[in-house]
């Protein structure tokens, strides 16, 4: 039998980690997972394992990843890369200062992976773009979505109550979302959470309220209040948030570069094509107020396609693929 082995972090609450999860719980007994623990440890069964498995997967960017990678390579094992995000495109937009390292590690996957799975079809296309040396090399995976996720707890939703989550960083762009909502009545009303990098330029009004960071069970809870869910970002390789939202009973309005967007059976008043207009931001918030989509997009959901169980499928799939190929 054929084994492979997957590395990721599931300790945090990062997307990344949240997805690592999901996959981890689904794994049949051929895979291998380098559980947590003695650093030491660690290493040496990521070594014993890299040696008795076929295929290497290393999914975000981590040191441990990069040990088994090159490991893999030098025992000339097949590796897949799962790609998350983009460092070098997330530190630009967020006009923040590199992380050198994680540069470096991001570098060697994408050079050195025998095959690099982006978590939805438009971001490979992106990366693509960006990196045309990966073309050959490229697939995607989306992320899996479980309806078990959420234990939903029923509470009183709040009419004209509106979430986005990223805090101030640039690329999740909801200082538009905020001016937007500034522009409407005070019967309408927006919570953001997620880290405040510059607590003190944020936009003010008495129907904004930047929250900071909350815990997720909470955030859930903040979701089950609300009546819509905005995702403005200028970037989103997939967007996990949107189908939590979904579960909670949001009706949603995304962005058009999320690749949460390929699931979803959207329609133009469901999306936001240009992320700094607060006109069509606006608008668009004013319809779906009046006009709900969480049923409708609920009612077209299929499920059994899109839950981590097939994705892990789809994933091993994959590895059959690469091993075969000589």
């Amino acid at each position: 039998m054929r084994r492979y082995l997957f590395i990721g972090g599931i300790e945090g609450n990062t997307g990344p980690d949240n997805v690592n999860k999901g996959i981890v719980s689904n794994l049949p007994s051929n895979f291998l997972v380098i559980s947590s623990g003695n650093k030491v440890k660690k290493y040496v069964n990521t070594f014993l394992d890299v040696v008795r498995c076929n295929v290497v997967i290393v999914s975000g960017i981590s040191k441990i990843g990069m040990y088994a990678m090159k490991l893999a390579k030098t025992f000339g094992k097949k590796t897949i890369y799962i790609m998350h995000g983009c460092n070098e495109i997330e530190f630009k937009l967020n006009e923040m200062p590199p992380d050198e390292k994680a540069l470096k590690y991001e570098k060697y996957f994408l050079n050195n992976s025998d095959l690099i799975l982006a978590v939805s079809e438009r971001y490979s296309k992106m990366i693509q773009e960006k990196y045309p040396f990966c073309a050959d090399r490229m697939n995607y995976l989306h992320n899996g979505v479980d309806k078990t996720n959420l234990g939903y707890i029923a509470m009183p939703r709040e009419k004209g109550r509106i979430i986005a989550v990223g805090g101030d960083r640039k690329l999740k762009n909801n200082i538009s979302v905020a001016n937007a909502v500034a522009k409407l009545d005070d019967s309408k009303k927006l919570m953001v959470y997620g880290h405040l990098y510059h607590p003190d330029d944020l936009p003010k009004g008495k129907n904004i309220e930047f929250k900071g960071l909350v815990p997720q069970k909470q955030l859930f809870e903040e979701m089950m209040k609300s009546e819509l869910y905005v995702l403005n970002s200028v970037y989103e390789p997939f967007a996990l948030s949107v189908f939590d939202a979904l579960l909670c009973g949001c009706s949603i309005l995304v962005t058009n570069v999320a690749g949460a967007l390929e699931l979803l059976n959207v329609t133009e008043h469901d999306v936001i094509y240009d992320p700094m207009d607060k006109d069509e931001i606006a608008g668009k918030i004013e319809y779906l107020l009046q006009h709900p989509n969480n049923e409708r997009l609920m009612k077209n959901l299929n499920f059994d396609k899109i839950t981590y169980e097939a994705k892990v499928k789809r994933l091993e799939q994959f590895c059959e693929m690469l091993y075969q190929k000589k």
